[in-house]
Protein backbone atom coordinates (compact mmCIF):
# COMPACT_ATOMS: atom_id res chain seq x y z
CA UNK A 1 0.00 0.00 0.00
CA UNK A 2 2.92 2.39 0.92
CA UNK A 3 4.59 1.44 -2.72
CA UNK A 4 1.29 3.18 -4.28
CA UNK A 5 0.78 5.87 -2.45
CA UNK A 6 4.27 6.85 -3.37
CA UNK A 7 4.07 6.53 -6.69
CA UNK A 8 0.53 8.30 -6.68
CA UNK A 9 2.33 11.03 -4.99
CA UNK A 10 5.04 10.58 -7.35
CA UNK A 11 2.93 11.05 -10.39
CA UNK A 12 0.97 14.00 -9.01
CA UNK A 13 4.36 15.71 -8.35
CA UNK A 14 5.51 15.47 -11.95
CA UNK A 15 1.76 16.43 -13.62
CA UNK A 16 2.16 19.90 -10.99
CA UNK A 17 6.05 20.19 -11.78
CA UNK A 18 4.94 19.85 -15.70
CA UNK A 19 2.28 22.55 -15.26
CA UNK A 20 4.17 24.71 -13.36
CA UNK A 21 6.85 24.63 -16.45
CA UNK A 22 4.27 24.87 -18.99
CA UNK A 23 3.11 28.46 -17.38
CA UNK A 24 6.83 29.78 -16.36
CA UNK A 25 7.93 28.56 -19.90
CA UNK A 26 5.06 30.62 -21.67
CA UNK A 27 5.07 33.62 -19.64
CA UNK A 28 8.86 34.26 -20.97
CA UNK A 29 7.26 33.31 -24.73
CA UNK A 30 4.95 35.79 -24.50
CA UNK A 31 7.83 38.36 -23.11
CA UNK A 32 10.02 37.23 -25.39
CA UNK A 33 7.63 37.39 -28.46
CA UNK A 34 6.55 40.83 -27.44
CA UNK A 35 10.41 41.99 -27.59
CA UNK A 36 10.38 40.95 -30.74
CA UNK A 37 7.45 43.14 -32.06
CA UNK A 38 8.69 45.54 -29.97
CA UNK A 39 12.08 45.66 -31.07
CA UNK A 40 11.47 44.21 -34.46
CA UNK A 41 14.76 42.34 -33.78
CA UNK A 42 14.49 39.00 -34.43
CA UNK A 43 17.88 37.83 -32.91
CA UNK A 44 18.35 37.15 -29.54
CA UNK A 45 14.76 37.31 -28.73
CA UNK A 46 13.57 34.82 -31.55
CA UNK A 47 16.10 32.10 -30.73
CA UNK A 48 15.53 32.50 -27.02
CA UNK A 49 11.89 31.87 -27.85
CA UNK A 50 12.42 28.52 -29.56
CA UNK A 51 14.84 27.60 -26.94
CA UNK A 52 12.53 27.92 -24.09
CA UNK A 53 10.91 24.14 -25.64
CA UNK A 54 13.96 22.88 -24.37
CA UNK A 55 13.23 22.07 -20.54
CA UNK A 56 10.00 20.75 -22.16
CA UNK A 57 11.86 18.28 -23.27
CA UNK A 58 14.10 17.21 -20.66
CA UNK A 59 11.28 17.11 -17.69
CA UNK A 60 9.64 13.99 -20.09
CA UNK A 61 12.83 12.45 -19.99
CA UNK A 62 13.20 13.29 -16.55
CA UNK A 63 11.58 10.00 -14.86
CA UNK A 64 13.99 7.60 -16.93
CA UNK A 65 17.17 9.58 -16.29
CA UNK A 66 16.13 9.14 -12.52
CA UNK A 67 15.50 5.25 -12.68
CA UNK A 68 19.18 5.48 -14.41
CA UNK A 69 20.34 7.57 -11.12
CA UNK A 70 19.26 5.27 -8.70
CA UNK A 71 20.88 1.73 -10.19
CA UNK A 72 24.40 1.16 -9.84
CA UNK A 73 26.82 1.38 -12.19
CA UNK A 74 28.80 3.30 -14.85
CA UNK A 75 27.86 6.68 -16.59
CA UNK A 76 27.27 6.28 -20.02
CA UNK A 77 26.50 8.77 -23.33
CA UNK A 78 25.22 7.70 -26.05
CA UNK A 79 26.97 10.00 -28.40
CA UNK A 80 25.80 8.24 -32.19
CA UNK A 81 21.94 8.98 -30.33
CA UNK A 82 23.18 12.88 -29.48
CA UNK A 83 24.55 13.37 -33.17
CA UNK A 84 22.42 11.23 -35.27
CA UNK A 85 18.99 12.73 -34.06
CA UNK A 86 19.76 16.16 -32.11
CA UNK A 87 21.97 17.63 -35.08
CA UNK A 88 19.12 17.41 -37.70
CA UNK A 89 16.44 18.23 -34.77
CA UNK A 90 18.47 21.60 -34.10
CA UNK A 91 18.85 22.02 -37.66
CA UNK A 92 15.07 22.32 -37.93
CA UNK A 93 14.93 24.18 -35.26
CA UNK A 94 16.69 26.96 -36.40
CA UNK A 95 16.64 26.61 -40.10
CA UNK A 96 15.52 30.38 -40.41
CA UNK A 97 18.97 31.16 -39.31
CA UNK A 98 21.05 29.33 -42.03
CA UNK A 99 21.74 31.47 -44.66
CA UNK A 100 22.69 29.00 -47.14
CA UNK A 101 19.14 26.91 -47.03
CA UNK A 102 16.74 29.28 -48.66
CA UNK A 103 14.21 29.15 -49.95
CA UNK A 104 12.73 27.85 -46.92
CA UNK A 105 9.91 25.22 -47.92
CA UNK A 106 6.26 26.02 -47.47
CA UNK A 107 5.70 23.52 -44.68
CA UNK A 108 8.32 24.97 -42.55
CA UNK A 109 7.70 28.62 -43.67
CA UNK A 110 4.11 27.76 -42.50
CA UNK A 111 4.24 27.11 -38.76
CA UNK A 112 6.47 27.40 -35.76
CA UNK A 113 5.46 23.76 -34.80
CA UNK A 114 8.55 22.35 -36.56
CA UNK A 115 11.23 24.44 -34.17
CA UNK A 116 8.87 23.90 -31.15
CA UNK A 117 8.90 20.18 -31.43
CA UNK A 118 12.58 19.92 -32.59
CA UNK A 119 13.55 21.38 -29.33
CA UNK A 120 11.69 19.25 -27.43
CA UNK A 121 13.12 16.15 -28.88
CA UNK A 122 16.58 17.71 -28.40
CA UNK A 123 15.87 18.27 -24.44
CA UNK A 124 14.13 14.42 -24.49
CA UNK A 125 17.04 13.46 -26.41
CA UNK A 126 20.25 15.01 -24.36
CA UNK A 127 18.89 13.83 -21.03
CA UNK A 128 17.67 10.14 -22.50
CA UNK A 129 21.13 9.63 -24.10
CA UNK A 130 22.76 9.80 -20.49
CA UNK A 131 22.35 6.29 -19.29
CA UNK A 132 23.83 3.93 -16.31
CA UNK A 133 25.26 0.91 -17.49
CA UNK A 134 23.87 -1.65 -15.10
CA UNK A 135 27.17 -3.56 -12.70
CA UNK A 136 26.03 -7.20 -13.86
CA UNK A 137 26.13 -6.25 -17.51
CA UNK A 138 29.42 -5.53 -16.97
CA UNK A 139 30.17 -8.60 -14.49
CA UNK A 140 29.25 -10.82 -17.32
CA UNK A 141 31.23 -9.47 -20.03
Amino acid sequence: MKSNIKDIVSYVSYVVGFVMLIIVLSKFHFYFERMFSETYKIFPWHMYAILMYLPIGVFLGLPNFIKAFKRTGKWKINVKKLIIIILPMLFISFYWYFPFVYPIPDFIAETKVFSRFGMIVVGFILIDSVTKEDDDKNKSD
